[in-house]
């Protein structure tokens, strides 16, 4: 990642397809254009995404209510995996959300991912509850880790 220029930007509807293409790529589900379409129109949703000079390497989709958030998915192109940018655009979303008063962060992650397991607890994330059997990958149905972080580091 060094010597790359990043951008972290709000996602526009032409972004759509390529966060798709992400998805589509290295994710357990794909969600369709209308959902996307709903995030960037809707005032307390959040659709942001970060690209070098060529293509989009993630994404990130949240949902506000007053001071809490909840990340409902942050995705990395299964290309640009383990170059550090997952960990860049949850710090570029924690900042994005503390400009904006946000003071709760939930989000909820399979139990089996524990690169992104490691990387919310790295940042500040703690375990608060467990939903069993809440995410089928094939036929097998995964528990989902719930976590919280108060974003209020300066």
């Amino acid at each position: 990642m060094n010597n790359v220029s990043m951008y972290f930007n709000s996602a526009s509807t032409n972004d759509i397809e390529n966060i798709i293409e992400i998805m589509r790529g290295g994710y357990h589900k794909c969600w369709d254009k209308k959902f996307f379409l709903n995030l960037i129109e809707n005032k307390n949703s959040i659709l942001y995404i970060l690209k070098d000079k060529k293509s989009t390497v993630g994404f990130v989709a949240c949902t506000i209510s007053d001071r809490d958030c909840d990340i409902i998915m942050m995705v990395i192109d299964i290309k640009s995996r383990k170059k550090g940018f997952g960990s860049l655009l949850l710090c570029s979303t924690l900042s994005l959300l503390k400009a904006m008063g946000v003071t709760n962060v939930y989000l909820e992650v399979a139990v089996n991912n524990i690169r992104a397991i490691n990387l919310y607890e790295k940042n500040g994330f703690k375990k608060i509850n467990t939903r069993q059997s809440y995410y089928k990958y094939n036929e097998t149905m995964i528990d989902a880790a719930l976590y919280q972080m108060v974003n209020t580091k300066n």
